[in-house]
């Protein structure tokens, strides 16, 4: 089942589709390392693997959590470059290809997926992160009787009034 034919009748492997056959091993290998270090949380931040978003960068139980969620989909990208290595390997020359080229976009596709998983996870474990705070005062400043958001709803004060409920966080109002 090798793909080409060569003298005497015998078959010959294509340099070709070995060299993709490796790289495609590589690559298994690689994601197989990466999403097991992620899913065990023990992934390092870095700037080349893992889920690398300005919110996971910033913060490492947000690196740890986003990494955690993408390793399941990293992992089977992994095993699926593998499978496509050997399934390569196996079949003859214009199928060896085509089986290459599928376990690519398909493990591409599955890590992709899982990246986005672990991004969204880490926007909502940073949502959960933020302190309860109102437009007006971010839960900050102290407040004091000087304050013109004392007699909000009364004389107008700082306007916060209009405001309730347009922030992502509060209840929007009735």
């Amino acid at each position: 089942m090798l793909p080409l034919m060569g003298r005497n009748s015998r078959r010959i492997y294509t340099g070709r589709v070995l060299v993709l056959v490796v790289i495609l091993a590589v690559a298994a290998l690689a994601a197989l390392a990466v999403g097991a270090a992620g899913l065990a949380g023990r992934l390092p931040e870095n700037g080349f693997v893992g889920v690398r978003t300005e919110q996971t960068l910033s913060d490492p139980l947000l690196w740890r959590t986003a990494n955690r969620v993408a390793g399941p989909s990293v992992l089977a990208a992994g095993v699926i470059f593998g499978g496509g290595a050997l399934v390569g390997l196996a079949m003859s020359a214009p199928w060896s290809y085509v089986a290459v080229g599928v376990a690519v976009l398909a493990g591409l596709f599955l890590a992709g997926f899982g990246a986005l998983q672990g991004s969204r996870a880490a926007s909502i474990q940073a949502r959960l992160q933020m302190p309860d705070a109102t437009c007006c005062s971010a839960d900050e400043a102290p407040s004091n009787d000087a304050d013109p958001a004392k007699d909000c709803g009364v004389t107008g004060g700082c306007g916060a009034c209009a405001l309730k409920g347009m922030c992502d966080h509060e209840p929007h109002p009735a």
